[in-house]
């Protein structure tokens, strides 16, 4: 893999990262390509007055000074070129709920195109670009009872009431087809199963959707490819996965292009597969087409499906993991895989038009920016992540570190004052998942907490995607043991090889599964760790069967239980807090109040042990929040949040 090069980079001049930086954070968050390749238009997310400002901008292949479209003072995304190229249709909240919004890109202010009271995800041209496709709330409440604005109760049926982000499943997504002159939107789908994807046949006559109709989908949700016709009837399924479909494409290609997993129970380790119809494209290659990374330099759309799209008749254009590194790809139905570039840079969002391909990608040492994809490589076309992140970014070293069983970890060091030499606290953060991976680019905390002293390691253990299969299954039903056995040489790799740290001076990291590998490596090696940060973790395996979106799959991905009534036991014993009482080592516990995914009695649950056993530990709950508000929470709650973790660490740690 080749590295960019990042001449602004050079020529800054450095400025320790603070948390208050976050106040100025720039990231760029989508993007879309001219049907032929004439521009790019791409999606900035700002802060002002405290808020995020989402707005659309213009550049082109030649790297042209970038042309702000819209400000308003709102979330403008999901940008798409009609055919023709001369008008944008976006997802816009400027007045309210999001909702359609197209804009003439000759001239004019955006129009606003529907006004469904449950607002509208995503919205699609139809290959004559009179028409509009939308993926938008269904308009039929199913829990309500009483007046919706002021209901008596909500009657809940089915498992699957809730979703992290999205909160109570009050409505189900439909699919929605209007006119853009005489915008009339109709509901085409029913209202009694959840839509989550949606695409054109290449004349227009038909919908394909991704759904799932099954009597189960109250348990769990695994969606079928159906397609239907643009004037409604009755869908009719064409693919089915056993482990669910996750993303689709159709016009132009003449054949449907999709994402998902043959294996059942959808386990987090399977490669994401391709298929166009009835064929798997690349299955010799064990290729996992998706971004397995991810990070607080993302925003919007890269926290969304896997992308996918047609370049041509003939070719998918989708983003492969390898390392935690992600990487542009051309598929042809005739079987031929091409890698478009493979730089030491993750890649978040692609897009392609006129045979042209432009990629948001990030790398160790800048944020998100705009790149051409030409002649194995990425050029850069904007500068505005890069602009705002350069002065903050230091040397990261990455190494290979061996472990006993064979295997290698792939491993990051952000040294403490960009020293590699000195001898100083070391943090290790362990990413969530666990079937996911660090890629490159540090995560805000990271800068903060090597600027204050500390170096700091991140990690691929046993259980990260992106480097094959059974790297990843290795966890499966054991989690801890052998990512914890991986963090264990890590640490001994830091203090005994390259004498970085002092092993009286180590502390330990996480969100969500890293918070639940905090509270585990706490519990079942005490003394190891002199300080920790738990960020919404799971440290009850049952109570997170009980109350989280994701329960359904906790027991068999943490424990290869499923139910709770086949082996209480495994799930007790597999919980952190279990445990817990074992620690002395200072915690501090930070959780999003509103989180689905791993919901506050998690920390509740191990705050209330360590505090009645009187033990140094602080728990900090930040309102209204959800899981990834490390990236997508309220500006001065992101803040707050990493100036507890240094504090924490400088006060635990000794960092100077």
């Amino acid at each position: 893999m080749k590295t960019i090069e990042r001449e602004e980079t050079k020529t800054q001049t450095q400025t320790p990262f603070q948390a208050k930086d976050v106040l100025s954070q720039v990231v760029i968050a989508a993007l879309a390509v001219a049907p032929d390749a004439s521009s790019i238009v791409y999606v900035k997310r700002t802060v002002e007055d405290g808020k995020y400002a989402r707005r659309l901008w213009r550049t082109n292949f030649d790297a042209t000074e970038p042309e702000q479209l819209t400000s308003a003072k709102a979330s403008d995304n999901r940008p798409r070129f009609s055919p023709d190229g001369r008008s944008l249709v976006f997802i816009s909240d400027r007045t309210g709920k999001p909702q359609a919004w197209v804009i003439n890109l000759t001239g004019g202010e955006p129009r606003q195109v529907t006004d469904i009271p449950g607002g509208v995800a995503a919205a699609d041209w139809s290959p004559d670009g009179k028409k509009l496709l939308l993926v938008a709330a269904s308009g039929e409440k199913r829990f309500i009872v009483g007046n919706p604005d002021d209901p008596i109760a909500r009657r809940i049926r089915d498992y699957t009431w809730r979703f992290d982000g999205v909160g109570i499943r009050d409505e189900f997504m439909s699919v929605w087809v209007t006119d853009v002159d005489d915008p009339k939107p109709a509901r085409i789908t029913a209202p009694t199963y959840n839509v989550d994807a949606a695409a054109w046949s290449p004349d227009g006559a038909h919908i394909a959707f991704l759904a799932d109709r099954s009597e189960s989908a109250g348990l769990e949700e695994i969606d079928a490819v159906w397609t239907i016709p643009t004037e409604g009837g009755e869908p009719r399924q064409v693919a089915r996965l056993n482990g669910g479909i996750v993303n689709l494409a159709w016009a132009p290609g003449n054949k449907v292009a999709f994402l998902g997993t043959d294996q059942p129970g959808s386990p987090g380790w399977a490669d994401l597969e391709l298929h166009v119809d009835d064929r798997r494209l690349a299955a010799d290659r064990h290729l996992n087409i998706q971004v397995t990374s991810y990070g607080d330099y993302q925003d919007g759309e890269l926290f969304g499906p896997p992308p996918l799209m047609w370049q041509d008749e003939e070719h998918v254009i989708a983003l492969v993991s390898h390392h935690g590194y992600a990487h542009p790809y051309r598929f042809g139905v005739d079987g031929k895989v091409e890698a478009l570039a493979t730089p030491e840079a993750a890649c978040g969002a692609v897009a392609t038009g006129g045979a042209r391909t432009a990629v948001i990608a990030s790398t160790s040492d800048h944020h998100n920016e705009v790149f051409a994809v030409e002649d194995g490589e990425l050029r850069k076309l904007t500068t505005d992540g890069s602009r705002w992140y350069g002065p903050f970014a230091r040397q990261v070293e990455h190494h290979q570190v061996d472990h006993p069983d064979g295997h290698t970890i792939d491993t990051w060091l952000l040294p403490a004052n960009g020293n590699r030499q000195a001898i100083a606290p070391l943090v290790i953060d362990v990413h969530g998942g666990p079937n996911s991976s660090f890629g490159p680019t540090p995560w805000l905390e990271m800068n903060a907490l090597a600027d204050a002293g500390v170096h700091v390691i991140y990690c691929n253990p046993r259980g990260s995607t992106s480097y094959g299969e059974k790297y990843a299954k290795d966890l499966e039903g054991v989690w801890g043991d052998p990512d914890g056995s991986d963090l264990l040489r890590i640490i001994e790799w830091a203090v005994d090889e390259e004498k970085i740290a002092d092993r009286k001076k180590i502390g330990i990291m996480g969100l969500s599964y890293g918070g639940f590998m905090t509270n585990f490596m706490l519990a079942r090696h005490p003394g190891v760790f002199a300080a920790a940060v738990s960020e919404n973790p799971v440290t009850d395996l049952l109570g997170e069967w009980a109350t989280s979106d994701f329960g359904r799959f906790i027991g068999r991905r943490a424990i290869g239980v499923q139910n709770p009534w086949e082996d209480v036991e495994a799930f007790l014993s597999g919980s952190p807090w279990v445990k817990i009482h074992l620690n002395h080592a200072p915690l501090l516990l930070l959780h999003a109040e509103a989180d689905m995914r791993c919901t506050p009695g998690n920390s509740e649950m191990v705050f209330h042990i360590l505090r009645s056993l009187g033990r140094e530990v602080e728990m900090v709950r930040y309102p209204a929040e959800t899981h990834l508000m490390l990236a997508l929470g309220r500006p001065d709650r992101r803040v707050d949040r990493i100036e507890r973790i240094v504090a924490w660490f400088e006060k635990h740690l000794g960092a100077e």
